[in-house]
């Protein structure tokens, strides 16, 4: 291989003179003349692959292998960075259905929901057409929407209502029973101390960000039969946050919180979580301090934290979360947002599980629409 320039070059010349840098992208090669070459060569400044006898190899590689250049950084912009923020079900953080990761909330696909219960069925990743009056869907993003038996009729996993039926492998879904669901996550973050709110909200801002928080200092004096029936908006994911200063009384007879977890678990359909501050776990592993949540649970009359924290619907840091705890609250804020049926829980009272009861319109709403 001949150098490019014509001058003869011995080792120690070699070292005042600068080497061709390569510009090879791989497939096709290019190179940018060094000062070692002399303007009147400048019809040298040709791709040299044709004229290399190595095989193909780049000839700027071959004499100046320290020149090679380093791959180019990932950028957010880069495939493998979308790839990234996309989600992947088998890495951490990610939802399992269907790639959707929780913590690219702005990527979220749109919701198809149950008209009557508001859970959804599938997502627009899955949509295959829509016809006049029915939606076509390759699958469905709940498991749960079984057929029912003998039938090819397609059933809500929550409320078990008709939605479509299914046949050649697609789920055809009526559009008058299941609607398309465009708004953001709304969480509600409770506390008795407004400085556990301000600390916690950024946490649930970063860990799902497609999401409206709204906030509400509690008082003592209302904690008694509280209920969210008026909150408004209406809360998806209710979070209930407490600095732990000793004894802590958070559920049944004598906790501060159990009418509140109640109302909250009854209108979101168990979409609750309860966080309990400078309660750092003895593991970095542990989402909560088991010693802690066994002895409140057994030894405290307070049973149903304990049933709570058995579904990971409990927290304790000291003072930030760690990184177990925030993949837990992706996931389960992934869960408040796509509605997922509550999954059966023992040890939970009876009353949370029912179904919130229906309103009646009074004289003035019926006045108003007249």
């Amino acid at each position: 291989l001949k150098r490019p320039c014509a001058a003869p070059l011995s080792s120690a010349a070699a070292l005042s003179h600068s080497a061709p840098s390569c510009t090879c992208s791989g497939e096709e090669a290019s190179w940018e003349l060094g000062a070692s070459l002399r303007p009147s060569d400048s019809r040298r400044r040709l791709p040299l692959h044709a004229r290399s006898s190595l095989r193909g190899q780049c000839p700027i590689h071959a004499a100046f292998p320290g020149q090679r250049r380093r791959p180019p950084p990932l950028v957010a912009g880069s495939f493998q960075a979308r790839k990234t923020m996309a989600g992947d079900v088998s890495g951490p953080g990610g939802s399992g259905r269907a790639g959707i990761s929780p913590k690219a909330g702005q990527d979220l696909p749109t919701r198809f929901v149950c008209q009557a219960c508001g859970i959804c069925v599938a997502t627009s990743e899955a949509l295959q057409e829509t016809r006049d009056d029915v939606a076509v869907f390759r699958r469905l993003y709940s498991t749960e929407a079984s057929m029912e038996k003998g039938t090819k009729t397609v059933a809500c996993p929550g409320c078990e209502s008709a939605l479509g039926t299914r046949g050649d492998n697609m789920f055809t879904l009526r559009r008058d029973r299941v609607v398309k669901r465009l708004e953001r996550l709304e969480i509600l973050v409770c506390s008795l101390k407004q400085q556990e709110i301000s600390d916690l909200s950024p946490v649930l801002r970063e860990s799902f960000p497609h999401c409206n928080i709204s906030t509400k200092v509690l008082l003592k004096a209302e904690l008694r039969g509280f209920q969210l029936s008026g909150q408004r908006p209406n809360p998806d994911f209710v979070v209930v946050v407490h600095r732990n200063e000793g004894r802590a009384l958070l559920t049944d007879r004598n906790g501060f919180y159990h009418d509140v977890l109640g109302s909250a678990w009854q209108q979101t359909r168990g979409n609750v979580l309860v966080v309990l501050t400078r309660a750092a776990p003895k593991a970095d592993t542990d989402l909560f301090d088991q010693q802690m949540l066994r002895s409140l649970s057994t030894q405290g009359d307070q049973p149903t934290i304990g049933a709570i924290s058995a579904l990971g619907r409990v927290l304790t840091w000291e003072s930030a979360p760690s990184k177990p705890q925030l993949k837990q609250l992706q996931l389960l804020t992934a869960k408040a947002y796509f509605r997922e049926p509550p999954a059966a829980a023992q040890g939970i009272p009876g009353q949370w599980s029912k179904p919130m009861p229906k309103v009646a319109p009074s004289a003035s709403a019926w006045c108003a629409l007249l």
